[in-house]
């Protein structure tokens, strides 16, 4: 999933620049940000946690002064800041009379210090605090050490040792987490790693399994064994049970914000966090370094999920958390902290104290000048996302069933960060680890949404009642269903809603008899069994999509195809057709092959349905027979977008005629009357070259637009009726265009 196009620090950059193509707010001398009073967390979208990773032996965080230190911070224009309270090191520096207090600290108080000088600068105050992640508790106490199924070598030649929630550690967190928010006054805390960096066997976990299961905990990989499913289950109960016992604790004390980490929301099963781990949140928040396509998706995902608003998206400085220094370009990291902007939520930015306890001045001059961007901005955030597509999220979808006869080790090797390399522990393996077929099918549709400029959200297993808020769905790859889950879809489509399935989607899941689609009777699709081996083709029957193609005549798929069996009343436009020889034959001898380096298909094509539209209710069902949306090629972009559009009758909520980079978000803030228009330039390379276009936003039913608004300065701006939109102009900008509809 990290591995999604980000942007590439490619050109030097002067300092000012024009985010909107006629607003600057650079000065000589020095960045000039107001100052104005805003409540967490409803209001709070500048934040900042400075990462505080140091251990102490020598005399590192000799030079920390708290007053320089927090004064450099407000200097650069955050409202919030999170202060660490422990760390990955295990140290604490608060005075405790529970933990280990950082040699560093000689008597001092430094979480303290920090809190009394945000209180002095006007900074919210917030604390940070590492679960599991704790290198004091795993050297002092070995029997809290998690144990994965290959033992402790890898993790004991890493940095990070970790330890395990269901070992006696879960008292001690407790104990720490009480003492500390029951001794400080701050408004939030921010629990990180609160997930499994390994698949655990020690006594605790074993134990445990035993008492609730009367079973030994599975260490090979089946996800057709329900043993393996019940530990897995089990793994993903246990941490939520923790997360939950460390919410509640906090909460019991003092009445602060929780949240813990969530970046884990898109992470396949090895780390068994479940989206239900969100509850133990009061909004979701979590780090990503992917770029602002990844950005977008999950801010979308985390929209969906989060229990309060503004949620909280975190990156860093620089270009992920291993690199000290290599700073993103001014424009990289403006788009990227603009991203939850345009989602109308917060952005945390994340910085590295020197090891010495001093921070660099330089970077939050640099800083400043992000900031300062933002703040004209932050006034007119807020309402309700509007959207017309909805992906569809399963976390339970979020494995590979190549994995299937592995052990865990080799297929959930441990979490750690390696100070020096040992190869003679490094687990043999000839399985390629990739990502689960659901998430690149996930991750495929939103690249074609937002490129297309189709309005879109997401919903998830766990917020299934959402759907009604779209007019569409996409099943991508969903590798099982259940009969509620399948139950909700068939009533959406029932009353008029249009769903997109591709590949395995709504299969029953492992284990429970034949494999069958439930939903079939939806899709026009009878589940047969699969198709083909590394490539199989769609050979078009339909004349638009044979049009669309041009000048290919079908359309390859690296992988298997489902095979499916026509129901009566559905519309085949496509079918499978596999090659003329299996590409897993032919040799040198004997040449059984058709093609030396590819796998032409045979002819005539195949007769098995591979697109199929049907009819149900009052909606439209479109099966497509592998997963063509995870394909990065304009060919399977261009074709899911035809056949969303075709099923989908207009009007959107907006369409937009710009740049594939530029994405568009809508929020409708029906208190204020008024609608919220974003406009993001996510390009790729820097300097971004300036792009406008021409926006149609269609208005509440029955509301009558009465004039468009230039953000930030409020400048009129004209409109005219283009049908059931309102049409204005965008001039070329550089990254960010905002306007406010106003309607009556």
């Amino acid at each position: 999933f990290n591995k999604l196009a980000g942007f590439g620090a490619m050109s030097a950059l002067t300092p000012q620049v024009e985010i909107g193509g006629q607003l600057d707010l650079s000065t000589e001398g020095g960045t000039q940000i107001p100052v104005r009073k805003v409540e967490w967390p409803s209001a709070t979208y500048r934040r900042l946690l400075i990462d505080t990773h140091v251990p102490d032996w020598d005399s590192l965080m000799a030079n920390f002064n708290a007053a320089d230190y927090v004064s450099t911070i407000a200097g650069a224009g955050f409202q919030a800041f999170m202060q660490y309270a422990n760390s990955h090191v295990g140290l604490c520096l608060w005075r405790t009379q529970l933990g280990h207090m950082h040699a560093g600290m000689k008597g001092r108080d430094f979480f303290g210090e920090v809190m009394e000088e945000c209180r002095r600068h006007g900074l919210h105050r917030l604390a940070y605090y590492s679960l599991i992640f704790d290198d004091w508790a795993y050297q002092n106490h070995p029997d809290w050490r998690i144990l994965p199924e290959g033992g402790y070598d890898k993790i004991i030649f890493s940095r990070t040792g970790t330890v395990c929630p269901n070992s006696p550690y879960r008292e001690h967190a407790l104990a720490c987490l009480r003492e500390l928010v029951g001794n400080y006054d701050f408004e939030g805390i921010f629990l990180d790693m609160t997930f499994w960096p390994a698949v655990c066997y020690c006594p605790h976990c074993t134990a445990r399994f035993w008492r609730e299961h009367n079973d030994e905990p599975p260490r090979i990989v089946d996800w057709k064994d329900p043993l393996w499913r019940s530990f897995q289950k089990s793994r993903e109960q246990w941490m939520l049970e923790f997360a939950k016992a460390m919410t509640q604790q906090i909460k019991q004390t003092r009445p602060i914000s929780v949240y813990q980490q969530f970046s884990t929301v898109f992470h396949p099963w090895q780390l068994a966090v479940s989206l239900e781990q969100n509850d133990a949140s009061d909004f979701c928040g979590g780090d990503f370094y992917g770029g602002a396509a990844q950005f977008s998706l999950v801010c979308k995902t985390y929209w969906g999920l989060t229990r309060t608003r503004p949620f909280e998206f975190m990156t860093s400085r620089t270009r992920n958390l291993n690199d000290f220094e290599t700073t993103k370009p001014l424009e990289s990291i403006l788009v990227e902290s603009l991203v939850p902007t345009i989602h109308s939520s917060a952005c945390l930015l994340i910085d590295a104290i020197k090891p010495d306890g001093t921070l660099n001045p330089r970077a939050y001059e640099y800083l400043a000048q992000v900031n300062a961007q933002h703040d004209p901005y932050e006034p007119f955030l807020g309402g309700e996302l509007l959207a017309d597509v909805a992906i569809y999220y399963d976390k339970e979808s979020m494995y590979d069933p190549e994995e299937s006869g592995r052990p865990t080790t080799e297929v959930a090797p441990p979490v750690a960060f390696a100070g020096r390399k040992r190869p003679s522990l490094e687990v043999a393996s000839s399985f390629i680890r990739r990502n689960p077929p659901h998430l690149d099918a996930v991750v495929g549709s939103a690249r074609i949404l937002r490129e297309a400029h189709i309005p879109f959200g997401v919903v998830t297993n766990t917020t299934l009642e959402q759907l009604g808020q779209f007019r569409a769905v996409i099943l991508p790859s969903v590798l099982e269903m259940t009969n509620e889950q399948a139950d909700r879809f068939r009533k959406f489509v029932q009353q008029g809603g249009v769903l997109y399935a591709s590949g395995p989607s709504s299969l029953s899941a492992p284990g429970e008899g034949e494999p069958r689609f439930l939903l079939e009777d939806v899709l026009g699709v009878r589940y047969m069994g699969t198709l083909g081996s590394t490539m199989t083709y769609l050979t078009p029957t339909d004349l638009e999509i044979n049009k669309l193609i041009w000048p290919q005549e079908n359309v390859t798929f690296p992988g298997q195809m489902v095979q499916g069996k026509e129901q009566a009343g559905a519309q085949i436009l496509a079918t499978v057709t596999l090659p003329i020889v299996d590409p897993n034959v032919g040799y040198a001898i004997g040449a059984h092959f058709a093609q030396i380096w590819s796998n032409p298909p045979a002819t005539p094509p195949g007769r098995d349905p591979g697109i199929v539209v049907n009819s149900y209710g009052k909606g439209k069902a479109i099966w497509v027979a592998a997963p063509i949306e995870s394909r990065v090629e304009s060919v399977y972009a261009n074709l899911v977008a035809y056949l969303l559009r075709r099923g989908l009758p207009k009007p959107f909520h907006f369409e937009v005629d710009s740049h594939r980079a530029v994405e568009m978000t809508l929020f409708d803030q029906a208190e204020k009357r008024r609608l919220l228009v974003s406009l993001l330039n996510m390009q790729a390379e820097v300097p971004t070259i300036p792009v406008g276009g021409t926006v149609r936003v269609r208005v509440p039913v029955g509301r009558t637009a009465r004039k468009v608004l230039n953000l930030p300065e409020q400048k009129e701006i004209p409109f005219q009726k283009a049908g059931p939109y309102i049409q204005f102009v965008v001039p070329p900008f550089k990254i960010l265009k905002m306007a406010l509809v106003e309607y009556e």
